[in-house]
């Protein structure tokens, strides 16, 4: 019980420090410090300071998950389709460019440690997927709502991670979004030729 509660305070006071202040300012020393332990206690539990990163990273997409698996609806359980498509881009976007602000190399280099797909597993995300195809079957346009909810939930997270890793300015710029929307909506409600 001690050594866990020593470890969520270390962890706990690492993501107020990232929450406080410029990432780059995040030292071994200063986490210590706000969590009220010495520095042999930290590095007992925590070789170095991307290992914090690293538990602070997995406790925000812990929270992420347990989030989404506790809330009675989704965003995209309602509405016309584009609404819910929109939702998802956003989802994407506003939960990458979070993530990235808490430590931007770290996180680059790191992110698909921390998929949401890892911690609710890819399955799930995809059986969502395939649900909101079928409520909006009148105006779906796709061969296959199998494999067109393996397309929506895996083709946007790949997107939006390469975007991550080669040019994370893009999450924040308005035309990036706009045409990822129009990506899953043509996608999805285009007609089709035979």
């Amino acid at each position: 019980g001690r050594s866990r509660a020593i470890v969520q305070a270390i962890v706990d006071a690492g993501r107020q420090l990232l929450g406080d202040e410029d990432p780059q300012s995040l030292t071994t020393n200063r986490i210590a410090e706000r969590a009220g332990v010495s520095i042999g206690s930290l590095y007992r539990y925590f070789p170095n300071k991307d290992a914090v990163l690293a538990a602070i990273y997995d406790a925000e997409v812990g929270r992420e998950a347990a989030d989404l698996r506790d809330a009675p609806t989704w965003q995209t359980d309602e509405g016309p389709l584009r609404e819910a498509l929109i939702a998802i881009v956003d989802f994407q976007l506003e939960r990458q460019r979070r993530l990235l602000a808490l430590g931007q190399d770290f996180y680059r280099t790191h992110h698909g440690d921390f998929s949401l797909a890892l911690r609710m597993g890819s399955d799930e995300v995809e059986q969502h997927m395939l649900e909101l195809l079928g409520r909006h079957a009148d105006c779906v346009r796709v061969r296959d709502p199998v494999q067109a909810a393996f397309m929506l939930g895996r083709g946007l997270s790949a997107i939006v991670r390469r975007a991550l890793e080669e040019r994370p300015e893009k999450l924040a710029e308005p035309g990036f979004r706009q045409e990822l929307i129009d990506l899953v909506t043509c996608y999805l409600m285009a007609q089709r030729r035979d």
